[in-house]
């Protein structure tokens, strides 16, 4: 007398989030660069920093760092590390990336950003130009 032994196989549903689209919230509203440049008079018109969605001292300071260096015309800097300020999910669009491959794309943010990444455990890094 055999018994019949049945397995199970226990799937889990996988959940890929995206750190570019966890954008802060004001007042409930999901706030982005994007949504507030379309909301301005002119699309070249530059978030005031009252518009500015929050961001802790240290988003801020690598925020400010990309801003002088590469005028950017969208920019997001988001601690995906939970807070504890080891891993960052980046997006930088701008004009001085128009006509370079993604890698050197990559290159010049990490060039300026290099003190900093050596502190880090991880960069989640998009450019557009």
């Amino acid at each position: 007398m055999f018994r019949s032994i049945t397995s199970r196989v226990l799937v889990r549903p996988t959940v890929t989030v995206n750190a570019f689209k966890l954008q802060p919230q004001i007042n409930g509203r999901l706030l982005s660069y994007t949504s507030i440049l379309a909301q301005t008079q002119s699309a070249s018109a530059i978030p005031q920093e009252s518009e500015i969605p929050p961001m802790d001292a240290y988003e801020a300071k690598i925020y400010k760092i990309l801003q002088d260096e590469f005028n950017p015309r969208n920019l997001q800097v988001k601690d995906v590390s939970g807070g504890c300020g080891s891993m960052f999910a980046i997006l930088v669009e701008s004009e001085k990336f128009k006509g370079i491959p993604m890698i050197k794309q990559h290159r010049l943010v990490n060039a300026v950003l290099k003190d900093e990444i050596a502190q880090w455990h991880g960069l989640q890094l998009r450019t557009k130009a």
